[in-house]
């Protein structure tokens, strides 16, 4: 039998950089656990030009130790989940290869990701600045937000004062002021790049045109899964302290064995065999166990564009019937047995939708024994209680939704969202927690619905309860899709078309900061 492992996607073992709104806070936080970040070049040489724009050695390395900063960060939290980025984070970024073919180092990889985003801001908040477009209030909000918070960080860090705590993570060369500056420009420029993302709008007809050439990704998909893992010997240590890697004879008989494992499991399913039955005679003890449950591993309503690469280009082949059943190879881990049940443009299903909540938090308990501060079963009673009875007031009333928004505002203990009568507009399924999204995107759920669900927290923990009304329904799931490709496609082309007039390249002075810092 094999070895017990999750059944969820394997993920890759190496990750990309990528940037997103809010990356600012992400690098401040980050900063504090980076292993050395000086500049000491001249601070007013031209380290970049991109188009006639021209940018300092300390510009240059804001962005290049924000690049190296947030790598850093990421590749030491996969590493607390026990997965490898591939970045040994006790070595400098030029002592690493990010890749072999050509011998680049992760510091020139940082490095030309800090001159691409350059050049990124630079477009973008040029192109706001024709189009008379300025920060809005929540941008300027974020920037005071995170001045505000850089007061905090300096503090942690022993630094002394933020302009210490900045020039230790950006370069002795950095000033508050610049910071702000630089802060605003990208704050601006990720504002923007949305704006301009969603000025792009398609009729009807064009969602129907892009549906009929990508069915494939847009469709939603009924699967069984189970993956078959290979028994491959774990690496040891000889007696000289070397790591002792399996041979490629034993890694490739634990891979035949797996093989093997999951084409009886296959043969199982084509003789009629319920999925999940089957799975249970063809994975450890421990995953057997949760097959038990008929629902375990069996997939409803996903988007192509949303199935593991593992099995979708089997899944998504448009010769697929209702039955088929295969094994396919994961290379260097076992076999996924996958079963495609059915395939259906969804015309019923949403991305988006708006609800409002009003969340009722249980008074606590602080527990001596594990210096913990919990509810009582006594006390999570007298929250789900008094949830029960604002729910039956407001029934007893007009019930309508800004009578719930009212109770709310009255009521609720959900600081972000009570003013504003607990709604929370344009709700994306993909950003909920799963508690919300099973109950609100329910296939039967209708505008009106209400309902009373647990609050807990990260370890599970039951600490209140949260009324919900669906208030409106929004964008279908596959129409959302499109939209967004279509979206990416244009917005690329728009960008890409800007790149032509502002090529950017680094002079010596910037090519040299990896070596200073």
């Amino acid at each position: 039998m094999n070895q017990s492992r999750s059944q969820k996607e394997p993920m890759s073992r190496k990750a990309k950089l990528y940037w997103a709104i809010g990356i600012v806070i992400v690098i401040l936080v980050a900063a504090l656990l980076i292993w050395h970040n000086f500049f000491y070049g001249n601070k007013n040489a031209v380290a970049a030009t991109v188009g006639d724009h021209e940018y300092t050695t300390t510009e240059v390395a804001y962005y290049y130790n924000s690049v190296a900063n947030n790598y850093i960060s990421q590749a030491q939290q996969y590493s607390q989940l026990g997965m490898d980025m591939g970045y040994d984070t006790s070595l400098s970024p030029s002592e690493q290869t990010y890749n072999e073919e050509d011998g680049t180092t992760y510091a020139d990889y940082f490095l030309q990701q800090a001159l691409d985003q350059l050049q990124r801001v630079t477009i973008l908040c040029d192109a706001a600045e024709q189009e008379g477009y300025t920060l809005s209030e929540e941008g300027q909000q974020s920037v005071e937000d995170n001045m505000d918070a850089l007061y905090t960080y300096s503090v942690q860090s022993g630094a002394g004062s933020e302009e210490s705590y900045l020039r230790m993570i950006y370069g002795r060369n950095m000033t508050k002021s610049l910071f702000e500056e630089m802060l605003t420009n990208s704050i601006l420029a990720d504002e923007y790049a949305q704006s301009k993302s969603d000025s792009f709008t398609y009729s009807d007809e064009d969602l129907e045109t892009y549906y009929e050439e990508n069915a494939a990704s847009l469709d939603s998909y009924e699967y069984r899964y189970c993956y078959i893992y290979a028994d491959i010997p774990e690496s040891t240590t000889d007696e000289d302290g070397n790591t002792v890697e399996p041979t490629e004879e034993e890694t490739q008989a634990a891979m035949d064995a797996a093989s093997a494992e999951a084409d009886a499991m296959v043969a199982e399913v084509q003789s009629g065999t319920d999925f999940n039955t089957a799975a249970q005679n063809h994975v450890d003890e421990d995953t057997a166990e949760s097959y038990t449950d008929p629902e375990y591993n069996h997939q409803t309503d996903t988007l192509g564009s949303a199935l593991s690469s593992t099995y979708q280009e089997w899944l998504t082949d448009d010769s697929r019937q209702a039955g088929d059943v295969t094994s396919i190879e994961m290379e260097g881990s076992g076999y996924c047995v996958v079963q495609f049940l059915g395939r259906e443009r969804d015309d019923s299903s949403y991305q988006t939708l708006t609800y409002r909540n009003i969340e009722v938090v249980a008074e606590t308990t602080h527990n001596d024994e594990d210096d913990t501060d919990l509810p009582t079963e006594e006390q999570r009673a007298a929250a789900e209680s008094e949830a029960q009875s604002l729910l039956e007031q407001w029934q007893s009333g007009d019930a309508t939704a800004e009578s719930f928004g009212t109770l709310a505002q009255e009521n609720s203990d959900d600081e972000s969202t009570r003013d504003n009568g607990g709604l929370n507009e344009n709700a994306n399924r993909d950003n909920l927690s799963s508690t919300l999204t099973d109950w609100l995107f329910a296939n039967d759920r209708q505008a009106g619905d209400t309902t009373i669900v647990e609050v807990t927290d990260s370890s599970g923990n039951v600490t209140g309860y949260q009324i919900l009304y669906l208030e409106s329904f929004g964008e279908i799931r596959w129409k959302y899709q499109a939209t967004n490709s279509l979206r990416t496609d244009d917005y690329n082309a728009w960008y890409e078309d800007l790149q032509a007039s502002y090529p950017a390249e680094l002079t010596e002075e910037g090519q040299n900061i990896p070596n200073q810092q």
